[in-house]
């Protein structure tokens, strides 16, 4: 794959994406960066596959060609999103870094927003936040407001943000940061994120939020894969765990029952007796009933489902050696 030459021009911030076998959402995704408002000789975007199988290489070569803005290809055998993070890190020559999946689809100022608020913090210890909705273009699901809608509603409003706020779907860091104070651990498949944004925290992490750089989320979001998303979360929140068990009242705000106080292991256990393997089933079922009934109801019913799956997911992998 040949990469186009930029001449003239320091890259300011390589957009890092990693990706596995989604060759078509890449494509909507590639597509959108080539059509940002600042000049494309100041940015990179760099395709990280982590060893797929379907068109991605093609998909990448053809966007390198047709968008006429530079487009890196790198490619690893199957170790996961956090090694094709760092692996594209590593590549990088932007000075900033913006990490997105690839289903984020820039609206065409979002690069601009996210070099703007660096230029105005340019101190070394500075993330900024984007902010992710869902794709007008997706057909309306009631999961997308348990999943991202309810993440982001928690920083409505708000300017200066903690190491909670690090998203990998749309956020910048400096990348002198990162190589000084560490890069994603590759043993966590959930949370990575999160818990390379604790680990900065302790060496000055500061995340600001600006709304106006915006992506669309480009998924469907159904029953099945939310409720399996409960089960990759308990499994990543146990594995951290276990890497640091010092941690515990910062992983107790992300609801590890294990290092929860006790009036909330108190609460969570009689959740557990209500919504258990048995029954949940049922509750599922009667959630579903709801959504087109009264939908706030539905998605307090999933909610529920969701922690409890997650927090049998937590014990099970507690429980391996």
């Amino acid at each position: 794959m040949k990469d186009i030459v930029v001449e003239d021009k320091k890259i300011e911030i390589s957009v890092i994406i990693p990706t596995y076998n989604r060759a078509p959402v890449l494509k909507r995704c590639l597509e959108a960066l080539s059509n940002q408002t600042i000049a494309k000789e100041i940015y990179e975007v760099i395709v990280s596959d982590d060893g797929s199988l379907d068109e991605t290489k093609k998909v990448a070569e053809e966007a390198s060609i047709n968008n006429n803005c530079l487009i890196k290809y790198l490619w690893q055998p199957n170790k996961g999103a956090n090694a094709a993070r760092n692996n594209a890190i590593h590549a990088s020559k932007g000075n900033i870094l913006l990490f997105i999946n690839d289903d984020t689809i820039a609206i065409p100022t979002m690069l601009e927003e996210h070099l703007k608020t660096h230029k105005h913090y340019p101190q070394e210890n500075i993330a900024v936040l984007g902010k992710m909705t869902i794709s007008p273009e997706v057909p309306y699901s009631i999961f997308a407001k348990l999943h991202l809608d309810a993440n982001y509603s928690l920083w409505e409003g708000k300017k200066e943000l903690d190491w909670l706020a690090f998203y990998t779907c749309n956020v910048s860091v400096k990348k002198s940061f990162l190589l000084k104070y560490g890069l994603f651990e590759e043993g966590i498949r959930y949370h990575e994120d999160l818990e390379l944004s604790e680990r900065l925290s302790h060496f000055g992490l500061k995340i600001i939020y600006n709304p106006e750089a915006l992506g669309y989320h480009y998924h469907y979001l159904q029953e099945k894969e939310y409720l399996n998303v409960a089960i990759k979360e308990g499994i990543a929140l146990a594995k951290w765990y276990k890497k640091s068990p010092h941690l515990k009242k910062e992983l107790a705000l992300l609801g590890l029952q294990a290092t929860s106080p006790l009036y909330k292991k108190i609460k969570y256990f009689i959740g557990d007796l209500i919504i258990n393997r048995w029954t949940r089933p049922l509750i599922i079922n009667f959630a579903r009933f709801l959504s087109s009934i009264n939908e706030d109801i539905s998605l307090m019913l999933y909610r529920k489902v969701y922690q409890a799956i997650k927090r049998e997911s937590v014990k099970q992998e507690l429980k391996k050696i």
